[in-house]
């Protein structure tokens, strides 16, 4: 069995849900172009939002293995969409429209969302850390496999760390692809408030604030 309901992780849960739900409250009002590429993004960052609501709802249904699979998709979105966003010329845009597929390799696309978002190669780093277990998640692999039983018995054992680990790990994906699209949309203050919703949840929400 998962550890779902204790209370410090149904705070978490509630916490990464009502931090997307304040996220669309703040792309909502404004107004975009209708380009091929704010097109794409818009739809991008609609499907991320459906995918992460799937994500809870897997959790709480004690559905974490699915869940885990899905949180790959969130992560990848991230990764297509930051390059799309604005690393990406318009004929390639045109390109992955026409082809439905990129250019480029998850490598290669890191890295160069690394040198035009001056990064500091965090994205690269990120995807050498969590892609092997993304996609061991995804496609079944060990990762996945070895959480099906609880010693002999065939019974998920997904640990609350775990559940912890990817929730968080999937909003701050989503947060940070919108939080950029803003930015190219130039709506700074917004993107400034997604930014700072990644500290209301995860590592970041733990930490003692100035003064306290």
């Amino acid at each position: 069995m998962t550890d779902i309901g204790t209370p410090e992780l149904i705070e978490h849960l509630g916490e990464v849900e009502v931090a997307v739900e304040r996220l669309k409250t703040l792309l909502n009002p404004h107004h975009y172009p209708d380009d091929l590429r704010t097109l794409i993004l818009a739809g991008t960052i609609d499907q991320l939002i459906e995918h992460h609501a799937a994500v809870l709802l897997l959790v709480r249904s004690e559905k974490v293995g699915s869940a885990f699979a899905l949180s790959r998709s969130i992560i990848e979105g991230m990764y297509r969409g930051l390059w799309l966003n604005f690393c990406a010329t318009n004929d390639e845009v045109k390109t992955f429209e026409r082809e439905d597929k990129l250019p480029l390799k998850m490598n290669s696309i890191a890295a160069a969302i690394d040198e035009k978002y001056r990064a500091e190669e965090f994205f690269d780093d990120l995807r050498k850390r969590a892609w092997p277990a993304l996609c061991s998640y995804a496609h079944t692999g060990m990762l996945q496999l070895g959480r099906r039983f609880t010693g002999n018995q065939l019974r998920p054992s997904y640990r609350e760390a775990e559940i912890y680990e990817v929730t968080t790990a999937a909003t701050t994906a989503l947060l940070t692809l919108a939080s950029k699209f803003l930015a190219v949309q130039k709506f700074p203050e917004a993107s400034k408030e997604v930014e700072r919703l990644i500290e209301s949840y995860g590592p970041a929400s733990r930490r003692p604030r100035v003064g306290q």
